[in-house]
């Protein structure tokens, strides 16, 4: 008896009815199913050589973009550089720019490394370039507007004419 037993709960085991999904059931996980077979072609479609030329290209396109910053960034600087000379003209500035730019100066630690000799030069040929420096002396005034600094004339004057008083 206790075979028989045995032997019909193991053909209830082999005989259990499949799992039957409702009409709904059966739409969803035919849907996912399709979902799945298009996403694994999507990765079959793919073009790896492609993908690899669109990151490259990314990669140079950003390099780019960091040389430009840099780029503008130094400009930035050299112009800053510049309107600290105190020049009377923006001509004047932009001159020295280009001069500075054309010797291709680097900036270390904020310092302009070579840009005081070039400044120099520039000053020795361009003295009436640079405004007055409100520290210098003056002549002394002949009206009420007291002048800032003596001219170029002024100081070629008491050059020349060491025994007067400035």
């Amino acid at each position: 008896m206790a075979e028989e037993t045995k032997s019909t709960e193991n053909q209830q085991a082999e005989t259990k009815p499949e799992k039957t999904y409702s009409e709904a059931e059966y739409i969803a996980l035919q849907n996912q199913l399709n979902d799945a077979n298009k996403t694994i072609q999507s990765f079959k479609d793919m073009d790896i050589e492609s993908i690899k030329k669109s990151a490259e290209d990314w990669k140079q396109k950003a390099e780019q973009a960091e040389n430009d910053r840099k780029a503008f960034e130094h400009r930035t600087k050299l112009q800053q550089y510049v309107k600290g000379l105190h020049l009377k003209d923006d001509i004047y500035e932009q001159h020295v720019l280009n001069l500075l730019i054309e010797k291709n100066l680097q900036f270390e630690n904020d310092k302009l490394i070579g840009g005081d000799d070039v400044v120099q030069a520039f000053r020795e040929s361009h003295a009436d370039a640079f405004a007055p420096n409100p520290l210098e002396r003056a002549a002394a005034p002949t009206s009420s507007n007291a002048p800032v600094a003596m001219s170029g004339v002024e100081t070629a004057f008491y050059e020349m004419n060491p025994n007067l008083k400035k």
